[in-house]
């Protein structure tokens, strides 16, 4: 798991339990550098609104996780597609 994936991981979690510590993680993670999605990535807006900015974000994602941050079943396929996953 990345730096980036493990901050990510711990600010959705801290989203979910309202622990107040989400923008500590959103700090922690945008401070690890990562390649940004390329324009033209499937779904690109909808995964930066939900927390996945890199790729370094989507490394090791699943369909099931990416339902969860809010993309259909069809479009969590297609961005794991453009990842070769």
């Amino acid at each position: 798991m990345t730096p980036r994936r493990y901050y990510l991981r711990k600010r959705l979690a801290s989203r979910l339990t309202r622990d107040g510590l989400e923008a500590v993680w959103h700090a922690k993670q945008d401070e690890v550098p990562g390649e940004p999605l390329a324009e033209g990535f499937p779904h690109r807006s909808r995964l930066a609104s939900a927390g996945y900015s890199t790729v370094e974000d989507l490394d090791g994602a699943t369909v099931k996780e990416l339902q969860q941050a809010g993309l259909s079943r069809r479009e969590a396929t297609a961005v794991l597609a453009a990842l070769g996953q």
